[in-house]
């Protein structure tokens, strides 16, 4: 029996020592820290209340400076050094007529002019002497005079024989080709100034009435083509209609742009001109998916607090446009995306694109 009692002894204490061990590791699993979750949110920075709001309208290009250019004169096309596409510069030669008849017919012109000119001379000697009567020297002079103006007119049909350039530009149409026979004034080519377009847009005849012609002109303008919307370009308000069009209730306006180098521009190509309106209007709206709570003129958001990385709920006004008019400043983060199951005081972290994802 002692035998049994020393058993029952060794296998309490074993007990014993072995509760004690696991209550210990229990410890210190509960005194492990429980890293907290850092919940990412996607943030939207607020952009300068006070700049002037942009409206942008649909705009197509076309081109200040067009010509169709043709010859003065009938003619057969000798030569024609350009083609649709060519650049020019003003005073360069387009097209050529065969000048063969045209310089025969200065030769002659050039003879009779010279005869008459030696003759009108000789009568005027004469004249003087009183050896010609009046009317046979003026006779003689208008001879003359008619040689003058056909040499002149010889001449000048010779030099239309050559098309030259109005203006710098570029080659956009062309109707005839070589050695064709064209009539005086048929069109030729077409060319036109690249390097100084217009762009044509409508404007709402009720932002007409809102701001008024002078200040829609005063207003900065720039225009921004669809094939490259990250480039601005400057634009020079130039004219608008005077009566709006009663199928769209909106004036035609203009404005002209210098062409970019990086750019190539053409007529009927489309983008949009950006209009700034005067003084100082809200600009900026809230992503509906950074709404907490909503209602009619107000709300609430959470924006972010760099210093300690947490959010806090902010009440925000709004106008009838959804414009914020009070409540945030400009540089205040406010979680647009990943605003639902927050709490005051939660730490979040700003969500990166990663990968490329």
């Amino acid at each position: 029996m002692h035998k049994n009692y020393q058993s029952i002894k060794q296998s309490s204490l074993v007990l014993s020592m072995s509760l004690t061990l696991i209550l210990a590791g229990c410890d210190n699993a509960v005194s492990e820290e429980v890293p907290m979750v850092v919940t990412p949110v996607k943030l939207s920075a607020v952009p300068d209340l006070s700049h002037s709001h942009t409206e942008h309208f649909i705009a197509k290009v076309d081109a200040t400076d067009r010509a169709a250019l043709s010859f003065q004169v009938a003619g057969e096309i000798a030569a024609m050094p350009v083609r649709m596409g060519s650049k020019v510069r003003k005073g360069d030669v387009l097209a050529y007529l065969d000048p063969t008849d045209f310089q025969l017919a200065l030769d002659a012109r050039q003879a009779e002019y010279d005869l008459a000119r030696t003759q009108y001379q000789r009568a005027r000697q004469l004249v003087e002497r009183k050896l010609i009567s009046t009317d046979s020297f003026d006779q003689t002079e208008t001879y003359f005079k008619a040689a003058k103006v056909s040499l002149e007119q010889a001449k000048t049909d010779l030099e239309y024989t050559r098309m030259t350039a109005p203006f710098d530009g570029i080659v956009s149409l062309t109707m005839v080709e070589s050695n064709q026979v064209v009539d005086a004034k048929q069109p030729v080519m077409n060319l036109l100034n690249h390097q100084v377009m217009d762009v044509i847009f409508t404007i709402p005849v009720s932002y007409v009435e809102k701001y008024g012609i002078d200040g829609i002109a005063s207003s900065p303008l720039s225009v921004t083509m669809d094939s490259q919307r990250d480039l601005s370009i400057p634009a020079q308000f130039k004219e608008i209609s005077t009566r709006p069009n009663p199928d769209t209730n909106s004036y035609t306006a203009r404005v002209t742009i210098r062409t970019p180098k990086t750019l190539a521009l053409l007529p009927d190509m489309t983008g949009q001109v950006n209009l700034q309106s005067e003084g100082s209007v809200p600009n900026y709206r809230i992503a509906e998916s950074a709404w907490v709570e909503k209602s009619t003129g107000k709300g609430v958001v959470w924006t972010f607090n760099e210093s300690d990385q947490t959010v806090q709920k902010t009440s925000v006004t709004i106008n009838d446009d959804g414009y914020v008019v009070a409540g945030l400043q400009q540089g205040d983060l406010v979680v647009e995306a990943g605003a639902q199951g927050l709490s005051q005081g939660q730490r979040v972290k700003a969500w990166t694109k990663e990968g490329g994802i």
